[in-house]
């Protein structure tokens, strides 16, 4: 059996673009053979600590950035709506406890992150509710089938969930990530690694 190439995925459920280079991925999984892992990290801290600024700081960006968006989730057919208050739901209500629930996931139940992180974008980008609401990330746990949603949630409230999140972080930056979806990718035929960015390079990683 030949080695598979591993791709570790960074990602926040804040990124709409990360969601798309998300379900890209776990659709080439299995044909292309991926060793993949999946990293909730903070895009704020990433942003700021990159010195990058998210696509809203930028006028001309935002005039295009619903469009596409819309555009790219109707030739992907992911259920898509638009946020009704993109600022609040992103800047002010953002995706912290979340994000340490999927850490708390990643350490106890690795085999149902994926469809946790599925989920929560589901309840963002597709339900547009507060996906840091307890009663929301119960019910996206829920429908993940994750086994014990008392014990996840209990867990995410602790110091080894917001640490592995601060991990996966660090991780991202070291590898010198500056937003969401980030990719680092080893071949293991020739041992190189790359790096990648944005949605629309999933087919560069197979």
């Amino acid at each position: 059996m030949s080695l598979r190439t591993q791709v570790k995925f960074y990602y926040d459920i804040l990124s709409p673009y990360a969601w798309f280079g998300f379900e890209s991925l776990c659709r080439y999984q299995k044909p292309w053979e991926l060793d993949l892992q999946f990293k909730p990290v903070n895009l704020k801290k990433i942003m700021i600590e990159s010195g990058n600024a998210p696509p809203s700081a930028s006028p001309i960006k935002v005039s295009l950035l619903s469009r596409d968006v819309q555009r790219v989730s109707e030739m992907m057919n992911l259920p898509y709506n638009p946020l009704k208050d993109f600022a609040n739901s992103v800047f002010v209500i953002g995706s912290a406890s979340t994000l340490k629930t999927l850490a708390a996931c990643q350490i106890l139940y690795p085999e149902h992150l994926e469809e946790l992180t599925r989920q929560s974008w589901l309840g963002l980008y597709s339900r547009d509710i507060d996906i840091t609401d307890k009663n929301h990330i119960r019910q996206f746990a829920e429908s993940a089938g994750v086994p014990d949603v008392d014990r996840l949630l209990e867990f995410s409230l602790g110091d080894e969930a917001r640490q592995l999140l601060i991990e996966n972080t660090t991780e991202a930056l070291e590898s010198k990530c500056f937003g969401a979806p980030w990719y680092t990718v080893i071949h293991p035929d020739t041992g190189r690694r790359e790096k990648f960015f944005g949605q629309d390079r999933v087919e560069m990683l197979g």
